[in-house]
């Protein structure tokens, strides 16, 4: 295998959001041929509006890809995240999982070598899913009173149509 200190080729990007998605992806051209690599992707949570409850990421490689694929690890705020490969026929899968990650700087990092004599490539993505805004909590569990408040009122009632429940539903925010 390769360590980060001994790829022949490493490179740094910070990763490109769209909503709560990124994509990446890295090629290599003719004479790579037996070369190692780490791609190293970075990204930052930076505010509590965009702490993460969770994070997918996923890369496949098949037999085009012409690379293989040693380690796939997620480092960050003194946490390291080791990504699982499945092989399926020709099909080679990494997928990794976390269960939130707190504010700061991440770094995905993506290691191995170069199979194929035109060189080779891979792509993956990453999907996060925030961590509910504390206001969108309350509104649930204010609607969640109201329809246990309702409810006890219609037992106390006898149970017949006579309790009344009225709320407003708002749209979380």
């Amino acid at each position: 295998g390769s360590s980060a200190s001994a790829a022949d080729l490493e490179r740094t990007r910070a990763l490109v959001w769209t909503d709560q998605t990124s994509t990446f992806t890295a090629r290599y051209g003719d004479g790579t041929t037996g070369q190692t690599f780490l791609e190293n992707f970075t990204f930052t949570i930076d505010s509590a509006q965009s702490a993460v409850s969770s994070a997918v990421i996923s890369i496949a490689l098949d037999g085009v890809s012409r690379l293989s694929l040693d380690s796939f690890v997620l480092n960050g705020v003194g946490n390291s995240w080791a990504g699982t490969s499945t092989i399926i026929g020709d099909t080679q899968t990494f997928s990794l999982r976390t269960n939130g990650l707190a504010l700061g700087t991440y770094t995905l990092s993506v290691a191995g070598s170069i199979l194929g004599s035109a060189g080779g490539s891979f792509a993956g993505n990453i999907s996060i899913a925030a961590v509910p805004e504390a206001s969108t909590t309350a509104m649930m569990l204010g609607g969640l009173a109201l329809v246990g408040f309702g409810a006890m009122r219609r037992r106390r009632n006898g149970g017949g149509g006579a309790a009344r429940l009225q709320g407003n539903m708002m749209a979380a925010a």
